[in-house]
């Protein structure tokens, strides 16, 4: 499967009440963050001369627990990822001689986290990783069984409201388009287009679809000769092409059994790693009606505010409850979902536009001129020097 799927929960683990998130601030003086949790304090040198100082409050009360994750029917670790917003008492973070006061949430970590099911049965998650809850393989999800999480920390016990796995989900057709003129405000640029043409399912209503697409390429580090001529290593890329874009099916809504219906799941611009082979992995999500009403919200906000990365101006509530005090408010979703995966590629001979090589090697050229991501597949924020299984699949 796509090592895209273990950095999924992050696309929504984000989406916590509006704060500000402040710039890296670097600390030229120990006396530089007094009155920590009341002001940031941002400089900015204009013009080489002009010093101008600019407060922010950091009143944001109470810690609230974000929950995000989805138990699916696919064979692949399934996880959970736990954090919690930040409160106006919360330090900053700090490395070498920088200091990072944000209120985006931080890791929860030393929790229990348990699913348990209507036919007497747990399952215990791992951390493999601060606030990341795994269990390493298909948990087997049975039809007509309910499933829920159940998350305890700090004499506090949260569970989420009871959900089955819905065996109703259509079957995508994929196929792909490039184009050159307006993208995201930037005229004359050129951009690919991925497109499903889904077969519905074979009934009316009472299913709840939902696209995510995430991209795995090859990336050729810049092959620098050598008495031994070894290649450089192999660098593949994982990312998502288009994560603000959140795509969603309400079958209710349709009476077309059977039927089909076409729509854009994600637009990237064109650009170097379309040298190679390039995957667009697509996760049709049958999902249950209470997560796609949550869905459909944050894709409001997230029209409303930028990108689902971005914090939006009002908390959204998932289906998460403190079990002892049911006002609580408690961020994010867990999910059962019915997953059908489908993926295609393409080469740089499917692409009509020129794509400069920019890490081509040239005696001429210092080593300083190549980016850095020629130098080091390590550059790049999710990267492996190995072949997915699948890469070779079709």
């Amino acid at each position: 499967m796509s090592r895209c799927k273990k950095v999924i929960g992050f696309r929504f683990r984000y989406l916590v009440e509006s704060v500000f998130s402040s710039k890296n601030l670097k600390n030229p003086t120990s006396g530089f963050l007094n009155g920590l949790g009341k002001l940031v304090l941002l400089m900015a040198v204009l013009l080489g001369s002009c010093v101008e100082k600019i407060d922010f409050p950091l009143n944001r009360g109470v810690e609230k627990l974000i929950v995000s994750g989805q138990l699916n029917n696919l064979n692949e670790a399934q996880v959970i990822y736990l954090s919690e917003t930040t409160s106006a008492n919360r330090e900053p973070l700090s490395s070498g001689n920088y200091f990072v006061i944000n209120d985006l949430p931080r890791p929860l970590q030393g929790a229990s986290v348990n699913v348990i099911s209507s036919d007497g049965g747990m399952i215990s998650f791992q951390e493999i990783k601060p606030g990341q809850y795994e269990f390493g393989t298909s948990l087997g999800l049975k039809s007509g069984v309910d499933y829920q999480v159940e998350i305890s920390f700090e004499g506090r016990t949260y569970r989420s409201t009871a959900e089955s796995l819905n065996p109703v989900i259509g079957t995508d057709e994929l196929s792909y388009t490039f184009e050159r003129g307006i993208f995201k405000d930037q005229p004359e640029t050129a951009f690919i287009s991925i497109i499903s043409t889904v077969q519905l399912p074979e009934q009316v209503g009472d299913y709840y679809l939902r696209w995510d697409v995430d991209e795995v390429y090859f990336w050729d580090l810049t092959f620098f000769p050598n008495p031994f001529n070894t290649p450089p290593p192999l660098c593949f890329v994982f990312d998502y092409p288009d994560p603000e874009r959140i795509t969603l099916l309400n079958g209710d809504l349709l009476n077309r059994p059977g039927g089909t219906s076409s729509q854009i799941l994600a637009e990237r611009i064109i650009d170097e790693s379309f040298l190679s082979r390039h995957y667009f992995n697509v996760r049709q999500t049958s999902i249950s009606k209470s997560s796609y009403e949550y869905w459909r919200k944050v894709r409001e906000l997230v029209n409303n505010t930028g990108s689902v990365f971005d914090t939006p101006p009002a908390p959204i509530r998932g289906n998460i409850q403190n079990v002892n005090d049911p006002d609580e408010v408690v961020l994010g979703n867990f999910e059962v979902a019915n997953v059908k995966l489908t993926r295609i590629y393409t080469t740089q001979a499917d692409v009509p536009f020129f794509i400069p090589e920019v890490c081509t090697y040239s005696p001429t050229r210092r080593l300083d001129d190549y980016p850095k991501t020629c130098l080091r597949c390590s550059e790049f924020e999710n990267s492996s020097d190995d072949y997915p299984v699948w890469w070779f699949d079709q």
